[in-house]
């Protein structure tokens, strides 16, 4: 049986130079935003902390405007909801962790001293290089940790900028998104102005329903792993459970990490039994988390599979440090609903479906 042949004819050739030519453009794009969104962090930081505040808090404001609520108080009313709850909160949980900050690093500390003392005396050889290590990066980087915390800002004062720029933009996305969002749709031609609406639409709602599930999902790890530290009698409970609702933000690599903290403390403040309850707790609370929670929470509509989460961490803590990594998945979310919509949009856009868009564009 004869192969088939490739002839490089010039039609073969004049494609694959048209590929390769769009492949090169999209990656000039991509290097081009990066580096746009590097210089202007200090502006794109606030804008995208002001659409995560918006997509948290803007579920309030629509379900205050249907129930016959004014516009602009609803918006107040979601902004006193979001300051009593959400404000409440991040300030219990920041305020925790910077009160025990030093004493939850001395207790690390002696837990990596007590680990390396075990394998120094187990009849297994092991290098200890890791572990000091990481006890000299403890020792040394409280200042490094808080400088990539704010890492976009030169200055405390572009801090304090960045913090007002982002409440600003917050009310404004708030109480004018919908007339935002029709003036940004004037320029596009009737047809592609019914892709962009749809793929914004399926943007934001990705976005939105990645940060509910997220902070329903983070609390409800913080609150199960807080109690059993509670119950074992863990000293530190309160900023170990905040630093586990911190952690959950930050799919997979953020509940990991917290959760070996707070095994690895409790093992040098209760024991190895009581390093086991927690150990076994902690993997309860992550696989209800895993296997209950978000399937049932969050459905398939911005499911986004492992590998890909923690491909755009890597990039997203590369490129952005830990802005990056906060950033990373909630902008994965967006882009996928956004590819889906222009897809269907695609294969064949569905006439009932497009009125109805159309119809509630024009209801906002």
């Amino acid at each position: 049986m004869t192969q088939p042949r490739l002839r490089l004819t010039s039609g073969l050739l004049r494609r694959a130079a048209m590929v390769s030519a769009q492949f090169l453009l999209v990656v000039v794009a991509l290097w081009a935003l990066t580096s746009i969104v590097e210089h202007l962090s200090y502006v794109v930081i606030p804008v995208l902390v002001a659409l995560l505040l918006t997509a948290l808090l803007e579920p309030i404001v629509s379900w205050l405007v249907r129930h016959r609520w004014p516009r602009s108080l609803a918006v107040l009313g979601a902004l006193v909801v979001g300051l009593v709850v959400v404000g409440g909160i991040v300030t219990f949980v920041v305020f925790s962790i910077v009160e025990a900050y030093d004493e939850l690093r001395l207790r690390v500390l002696e837990s990596i001293e007590q680990l390396r003392n075990w394998l120094n005396e187990s009849p297994f050889e092991a290098s200890g290089g890791l572990l000091e290590r990481a006890q000299q990066w403890l020792s040394g980087n409280q200042q490094a940790v808080i400088s990539q915390a704010v890492g976009a800002f030169s200055t405390i004062s572009s801090f304090v900028v960045g913090l007002v720029v982002a409440i600003v933009l917050f009310v404004m996305f708030l109480y004018d998104a919908p007339k935002m969002w029709s003036f940004l749709l004037l320029p596009w031609r009737p047809r592609t102005r019914a892709i962009v609406d749809d793929a914004g639409r399926r943007a934001y709602r990705g976005v939105v329903l990645y940060v509910r599930v997220t902070a329903l999902v983070a609390f409800i790890d913080a609150l199960g792993i807080g109690i059993g530290l509670a119950v074992v009698g863990v000293p530190l409970t309160v900023p170990l459970a905040a630093l586990v609702f911190i952690g959950s933000f930050v799919p997979y690599i953020g509940a990991v990490v917290s959760g070996v903290l707070a095994v690895i403390v409790t093992l040098v403040s209760n024991g190895f039994v009581a390093a086991l309850i927690i150990t076994g707790v902690v993997l309860g609370v992550q696989q209800l988390e895993g296997q209950v929670l978000q399937p049932v929470l969050q459905g398939n509509f911005s499911r986004l599979h492992p590998a890909v989460v923690l491909v755009a961490l890597i990039i997203g803590g590369t490129e952005g440090g830990i802005a990056g990594i906060l950033f990373a998945v909630p902008v994965l979310a967006a882009v996928k609903g956004a590819v889906l919509a222009v897809a269907e949009h695609k294969q064949g856009p569905d006439p009932q479906g497009q009125a109805e868009t159309g119809e509630s564009a024009q209801r906002e």
